[in-house]
């Protein structure tokens, strides 16, 4: 009962399709990069770095306090935008897919979870990940979540991966993320859900003159992970999300009449487990 009332103030679909899966919605709130805060608490507002156009801060005293671990990162980021720029022929290139892998960040994950179907194939997430293929239109006069078509979107081993691409790299780091997620998620950590994005562009989609690549990682608990699929055809569900350029809405405000805990369970409010995970970044 309390699961479902949590559920029902926390995604406000604009749109009828259905979830990916009947459990509750998976979904993570924008946290400044330095301190971890969350956008949701005390109003809150991040502004994007600059430089990168990937790190949000909470204020220039905190992105200040995080140059030196953000510093080689930034400066990547940066001139992997300047080349997608330059090769492309898109101002906007990079930042064009960080910013669709955002918008489309919790159907991709829900997508993911229901599409393993973990109730019935235990801990496939160890082994398989979510993979979607997207090509940019071009169309800068579109707006971000239709500036991509999905190409391909499928369910693939990580060994299957090339040892030369950016997502093995990323992969690799899959410790990590579990050691994350057993922070955040306590004893009811099940595991760690892996969704790949990669973006083509260029006039000609079967053979881009660019890719962009990401991995991301999302820790689950064991009530998500008996979750089960609502839909078979989880792939067509999720080109429809991009169709109609939706996404799962979710209230940004406390759950009434509990100060201390908000939708995301609250575990960010503890200063313990933020300190960990501020620990484990700096590894």
């Amino acid at each position: 009962m309390a699961a479902a009332f949590v559920n029902s103030l926390t995604t406000s679909p604009s749109h009828d399709l259905p979830m990916f899966h009947d459990g509750l919605v998976h979904h993570t709130h924008q946290k400044c990069s330095g301190c971890l805060q969350m956008q949701r608490l005390h109003h809150t507002k991040l502004s994007l770095c600059s430089a990168c156009q990937i790190n949000s801060y909470c204020s220039r005293e905190c992105q200040k306090a995080h140059w030196k671990a953000h510093k080689a990162e930034c400066t990547a980021a940066k001139e992997r935008r300047l080349t997608f720029a330059k090769v492309t022929g898109i101002e906007s290139a990079f930042p064009d897919f960080s910013a669709w892998v955002k918008y489309y960040s919790v159907p991709l994950t829900n997508c993911a979870i229901a599409a393993m179907r973990l109730s019935d194939h235990p801990h496939a997430e160890r082994t398989l990940f979510l993979c979607a293929q997207i090509h940019h239109t071009g169309d800068l006069t579109l707006p971000i979540p239709k500036r991509f078509i999905v190409r391909a979107i499928g369910l693939r081993q990580f060994e299957e991966i090339s040892p030369l691409s950016a997502l093995h790299v990323a992969g690799k780091r899959y410790p990590e993320f579990i050691a994350r997620g057993k922070i955040e998620l306590g004893d009811s950590f099940y595991g760690c859900v892996r969704v790949a994005i990669m973006a083509g562009y260029g006039s000609n989609p079967e053979v881009p003159n660019m890719i962009a690549e990401e991995m991301k990682h999302i820790s689950i608990d064991k009530q998500l992970a008996r979750a089960r699929l609502v839909r078979e055809d989880w792939w067509m569900l999720f080109r429809e999300y991009v169709a109609l350029g939706a996404r799962v809405r979710f209230c940004c405000g406390r759950l009434p009449g509990a100060d201390d805990v908000c939708c995301c369970g609250g575990w960010i409010h503890d200063e313990e487990k933020r300190k960990a995970f501020l620990n484990l970044g700096n590894m």
